[in-house]
């Protein structure tokens, strides 16, 4: 049972990282902003969740071995 929390860890990191590129990716140009602020913002949420996902699979390889070792 010691891999249950870094597999929950991990879940949750996966998650949080699809959610946040789920956010951004839907992002409308705002007339009173400029159009490279949208862009801005879907490179940096892009970056986010991709940091998400990679922390969510490096805790689920962690628990698999935990759980397979």
């Amino acid at each position: 049972m010691e891999w249950l929390a870094p597999a929950t860890f991990g879940l949750f990191a996966a998650g949080a990282g699809v959610l946040c590129y789920v956010l951004v990716a839907n992002l409308e140009p705002q007339p009173e902003y400029p159009a490279v602020m949208t862009d801005l913002m879907r490179l940096l949420g892009a970056g986010i969740a991709l940091c998400g996902l990679a922390i969510g699979g490096v805790f689920l390889y962690a628990a698999g071995g935990l759980y397979l070792g």
